[in-house]
């Protein structure tokens, strides 16, 4: 049956590898991504949690008629993991996370459900701020609350970090919301300078990740993770020098994977760690380690 829950806003390319692809995948000690504004899932997840309960807070803090303190935290501490149990069996986000196959029956932990619905949030609130994530929860607790998280129209954001670019729609910024619980409209991110930006992207969901062949029963986990461990296991060097062309807004990336210093992959796409996951697969299969059957991530950007 298809879900009547109001539809989560849209987050980038990068925020999906991070939210989507489980911590299992990625090889122990793996360092912070420098060039993302996330850094990784987990800190998406401990960014999420805080907003999350801010926000859930916030909304039954508005409903009149008003709830006693008393009720308000009896409320919390009781409803909010049914409400987020309740959030990701609806938008049946467990069915889009890559893991390793022994984590895949501990994806229905109440800890693991919190950590992807926190992960989200915490991608939603650095693309859009908290109104975007305000609007979205109060949809989702009182559907009346609110219309505009339920149509998903959230403009791109005036400012963006001049590295990283919005693939499917990154930030949502709109006017200052005028609540008790308001705070101040956030500064520019980044320090970019102002320009204007092109109307914000149509409402359309974000592609599947590339098939990859390593892993049958995950058919479409990202191959970065995977190539680095097996590259760290055979003792090869790698690197990813990486280039941008075009204007600051609707520019492309190119992603070289060097191995011990030789070109085995190139990538494009509309953000670096798209190009880097493009460039990973084409080193992959160029090493010989898997057969050529996936289509390049490029045709989906």
């Amino acid at each position: 049956m298809e879900s009547t829950l109001p539809q989560a806003p849209r987050i980038d390319g990068e925020a999906m590898l991070e939210v989507f692809v489980h911590r299992s995948m990625k090889f122990a000690g793996a360092p912070l991504n420098g060039d993302s504004p996330y850094g990784d899932g987990e800190r998406l997840s401990v960014l999420g949690s805080r907003i999350l309960e801010a926000v859930y807070t916030d909304v039954l803090f508005s409903k009149r008629p008003m709830l006693k303190a008393n009720e308000l935290r009896q409320q919390i501490e009781t409803n909010l993991q049914k409400h987020v149990e309740k959030w990701v069996e609806e938008y049946k986000w467990r069915e889009k996370v890559r893991c390793t196959p022994d984590v895949k029956e501990k994806l229905t932990s109440p800890e693991e459900t919190r950590l992807l619905f926190d992960s989200y949030v915490g991608a939603v609130f650095v693309g859009g701020g908290y109104k975007a994530v305000r609007d979205w929860i109060g949809a989702l607790v009182d559907p009346e609350s609110s219309t505009s998280a339920q149509q998903g129209l959230y403009p791109e954001p005036e400012l963006k970090r001049p590295k990283v670019e919005a693939a499917y729609g990154m930030g949502y910024a709109s006017p200052p919301q005028q609540s008790f619980f308001h705070t101040p409209q956030q500064p520019p991110m980044y320090g970019q300078p102002v320009h204007p930006l092109a109307p914000p992207q149509p409402n359309i969901a974000p592609p599947p990740l590339p098939t990859n062949p390593l892993a049958p029963a995950q058919p479409h986990s990202a191959f970065l993770p995977l190539f680095n461990q097996i590259a760290q296991q055979r003792r090869l060097e790698v690197q990813y020098p990486a280039q941008f062309s075009g204007p600051a807004h609707a520019g492309r990336w190119t992603v070289q994977c060097l191995v011990n210093g030789i070109e085995r992959g190139v990538g494009t796409g509309s953000s670096k760690q798209l190009a880097k996951e493009e460039a990973a697969r084409q080193a992959y299969h160029a090493m010989g380690w898997a057969p050529r059957e996936c289509c390049p991530i490029s045709s989906f950007v």
